[in-house]
């Protein structure tokens, strides 16, 4: 009922198990994308894509989704067999795709890795921080509330938006960005 165009997968979606989130993909009228999660030899074998581009005014939108380590969130009973990607490598190799195979003008990754650790977990700080090609990484997992998206250098030395508004519907965020035709990328 919100319009949503997409969505990504995370821990807590295995609560009923991975029998109980097929169960549920029925009552969505949107994809669900995340590129990190292998779901070969379970019953979400095919239900899910790596990416997603949408054209909005114009302009080519490349989504895509990673997901947290399932291992010690999720009982192996309740994920069967799904398999953990590396989530730096995966956002690497989606990028390429994005930006050079589907000529997207913006890249936005849908998270559910978690804002940031001590430790070096994967993270959306350390994803922006070692990718390049990404404008912007919604996140979630860790419940952080931002006022506003935290502003961080990737490898290459461009801006990433990272931004993550809590939990549980409290906030909804936005995050406009401008176009020109004659910019230059």
């Amino acid at each position: 009922m919100m319009g949503y165009d997409a969505a990504t997968i995370g821990n807590h979606d295995f609560d009923n198990g991975i029998e109980g989130l097929y169960k549920q993909l029925p009552h969505a009228n949107f994809d669900f994308v995340i590129a990190n999660y292998d779901f070969t030899n379970t019953i979400m074998d095919g239900q899910t894509q790596p990416n997603k581009v949408i054209i909005k005014d114009g302009v080519r939108i490349g989504l895509f989704g990673l997901g947290i380590e399932l291992e010690g969130l999720v009982n192996a009973d309740l994920r069967k067999e799904t398999k953990y990607l590396d989530p730096i490598e995966v956002a690497k190799d989606q990028v390429q795709i994005l930006r050079n195979e589907k000529q997207c003008d913006l890249v936005i990754c849908m998270s559910h890795l978690g804002y940031k650790y001590r430790n070096e977990d994967a993270s959306d700080i350390r994803l922006a921080k070692e990718t390049s090609g990404i404008d912007l990484i919604i996140g979630g997992h860790t419940h952080t509330f931002l006022d506003r998206p935290e502003i961080v250098t990737n490898a290459i030395g461009k801006e990433v938006l990272v931004n993550q508004v809590g939990c549980y519907g409290i906030n909804v965020g936005r995050v406009d960005f401008y176009f020109s035709k004659n910019a230059v990328r």
